[in-house]
């Protein structure tokens, strides 16, 4: 009896494994899919998550801020900040009228009378007719500071003797020189609050004022003084009151006078050409 062919064994595969498997449960190749696909969403869902790296942060930080320091050093090297000055400021005098020249006097606080010299000096100088000379000044302190001169600071210096109401009323001045034709004069113009009440202290003072005035006066003039008294005047159709001599055989010497232009600024002057030279040039250009 003939052999019989030996079977070859069937070959064990995953393939064979898994149609077993499915047979045996009875699942299909779609369930088993279906469980692949919710096993890797879970895979997903519950992987750790990565580790946050603040090392990176930490040190991207410290960059910016040397970078920054760096900048701003740089900056503060070539661009140095503006100090402020120390103390107050102090406002520059006004100019009240276009001048010809400026002249800074500085005397000191322990010298008072050095103001009065210094105004004598200027004055005798030689200039051209129809010139007018501003003088800033500034005191001296006995501290060694420099302090522009304040209304009160130019009556105690020029030894005025102002009614207070006067004072009170003024808030600021220019002391001039003005060479005239025939004469060279010294002129103050202040600037006043109240004009009723300044008129009126004014008129007040017209009894002393010559006295106060009497550095800047001739001798000759100061030796006649009860000959003179205040009169009404017009100069340059502003309404004046001047110092003036009436002697027998006439010709009117004015002295000294006065004008208040605009109700906002007194003129003080040792002759009327000089107010009049004030007033045109304030008419012409009125102060701001």
């Amino acid at each position: 009896m003939a052999d019989e062919p030996k079977k070859i064994p069937n070959i064990r595969t995953f393939k064979t494994d898994a149609e077993v498997f499915m047979k045996e449960k009875k699942i299909s190749q779609l369930d088993i899919a279906r469980g692949a696909y919710s096993a890797g969403k879970d895979v997903l869902r519950t992987a750790p998550a990565e580790r946050f790296n603040y090392k990176i942060i930490i040190f991207a930080g410290l960059a910016v801020l040397i970078v920054g320091l760096a900048a701003f050093f740089a900056f503060r090297l070539f661009f140095p900040a503006t100090r402020a000055p120390a103390g107050p400021v102090e406002k520059p005098t006004a100019n009240f009228l276009p001048v010809d020249g400026t002249k800074e006097i500085i005397f000191s606080e322990a010298n008072p009378g050095a103001l009065t010299s210094a105004l004598l000096e200027e004055r005798g100088k030689n200039l051209r007719f129809g010139t007018v000379v501003y003088f800033p000044v500034k005191i001296l302190k006995n501290t060694g500071e420099e302090k522009s001169l304040e209304v009160f600071d130019l009556t105690r210096s020029l030894g005025w003797q102002a009614p207070s109401e006067f004072l009170d009323n003024t808030l600021d001045f220019n002391l001039l020189a003005i060479y005239g034709q025939n004469s060279r004069d010294i002129a103050v113009i202040l600037k006043i609050k109240n004009f009723p009440s300044t008129l009126a202290s004014l008129f007040n003072w017209e009894r002393t004022i010559w006295q106060d005035f009497k550095p800047f006066l001739q001798a000759e003039d100061i030796k006649n003084i009860p000959q003179f008294a205040f009169a009404d005047d017009l100069i340059k159709n502003n309404d004046a009151r001047v110092l003036k001599n009436n002697p027998p055989a006439g010709g009117d010497k004015i002295i000294l006078g006065y004008v208040i232009f605009n109700k906002q600024y007194v003129i003080i002057s040792t002759s009327r050409d000089a107010l009049a030279i004030i007033l045109d040039r304030l008419i012409a250009l009125p102060p701001r």
